[in-house]
């Protein structure tokens, strides 16, 4: 499972409500595709850092153009690729696979006689209707054998498959589990003030409850993920009250060393490849002209350039290098596209051809398989989920 992907599933009341309605959807339409594509350049930028602790401040990123900007020719548009409709009568929202790629699942309530849960389909074998797949809605284990829900101030694990059950104090707040499974992690944030300078506390704590600590204390930021070896995680704070730049950094929770990568404003978008290679984010209205776009760094602060995906929508991660993004369009009458860049070589390639394969995704509500083959979406026009099965990555 990668790092942070399940996090927002278990907003369980704006979910379960959206799940509940009854209103019938619009009969789907076609969608215009578009007369022009939005092509990548062909510019590579980068720039290299030393790491640092966090007693040293970073300067801002800068451009530095290894080679001049050239214009090269437009990829030829792929074969079109499978696109399927995989649920009915609008049910649901924010849609995740399994770890295996192999079902697609969302919490729904389908009816008022059923239970409310975490539904599935099927890829190999589609049902003619989602099955219940489990009737527990909470935070699961990366293997998914142990899962959490929240009493009060704690955090109840039953593992269901020993039956074994467990409570840790968390304030609260939703634990999440490091990638091997063996640890539990939760913010503590000032619920008050502006939330530039709100501290939160990061706490770990071993899967069961002991050994509890404060492993790092941000202002204005938080938690972002785990790197897989389940010893490093990624942050963002603001070091500097009242300033506006934002840190990205990773920790060492063993050691306790802090490696600072960039440092810039507005960072955004901040998602962890899934060996953990690297750290891709956007920047917005930079002050540092150039600055604005997507990045990646690597974990160790040593490499940190600059993509180019010009005018993008959304991006998530389909393999260890290489990222999938939604280029703008120019207009909402336009069928939306995918494409991939290779964040090694900086090179991008179409996924799909508008004129081919007509899609539009609601609320930028889409996920990409953890094998990389597939990507679902919930379709804006009639709010049932899609899949769009993609070539080999």
């Amino acid at each position: 499972m990668r790092p942070g992907q399940l996090s927002i599933i278990w907003l369980l009341a704006g979910l379960l409500a959206a799940c509940s309605s009854t209103a019938q959807p619009a009969t789907p339409t076609a969608v215009q595709p578009a007369e022009s594509l939005i092509t990548p350049a062909a510019t590579v930028v980068a720039i290299a850092a030393q790491p640092t602790s966090t007693d040293t401040p970073l300067p801002a990123p800068t451009t530095i153009p290894t080679a001049a900007a050239t214009a090269t020719p437009t990829p030829p548009p792929p074969a079109a690729p499978e696109l399927r409709q995989l649920t009915q009568d609008g049910c649901c929202v924010q849609p995740f696979f399994s770890p295996d790629s192999q079902q697609v699942l969302f919490i729904d309530k389908p009816d008022p006689e059923a239970p409310a849960g975490i539904y599935g389909v099927d890829l190999a074998n589609p049902q003619a209707a989602p099955i219940l797949v489990d009737d527990v809605i909470g935070f699961r284990s990366p293997d998914r054998t142990i899962v959490a829900t929240m009493d009060g101030d704690l955090a109840r694990f039953v593992n269901e498959t020993t039956g074994e059950s467990w409570a840790v104090d968390t304030g609260g707040n939703w634990p999440r589990y490091s990638p091997d499974g063996q640890q539990i992690l939760w913010e503590a944030r000032d619920q008050e003030g502006p939330y530039d300078l709100r501290q939160t506390d990061i706490w770990l704590a071993d899967l069961r409850g002991d050994n509890p600590r404060l492993a790092a204390t941000v202002t204005g930021g938080g938690f972002v993920g785990w790197l897989p070896d389940s010893r490093r995680m990624v942050l963002v704070t603001r070091e500097v009250q009242g300033e506006e730049a934002q840190t990205l950094s990773v920790l060492d929770v063993t050691t306790g060393q802090q490696t600072n990568l960039v440092r810039d404003k507005r960072i955004r978008g901040i998602d962890i490849s899934p060996d953990g290679s690297w750290i891709v984010y956007y920047v917005t209205f930079s002050d540092t002209p150039g600055n604005s776009g997507i990045w990646v760094a690597n974990p160790e602060g040593t490499v940190v350039q600059k993509l180019n995906v010009p005018a993008f929508g959304a991006y998530h991660w389909r393999n260890d290098t290489s990222l999938i993004f939604i280029p703008m369009r120019e207009s909402a009458e336009e069928s939306m596209q995918l494409w991939q860049v290779d964040v090694v070589t900086n090179e991008s390639r179409p996924l799909t051809d508008p004129n081919n394969l007509v899609f539009s995704i609601s609320n930028g509500d889409w996920m990409v398989a953890p094998d990389g083959n597939n990507v679902i979406f919930i379709n804006s026009v009639d709010q049932n989920i899609w899949l769009i099965a993609l070539d080999n990555p």
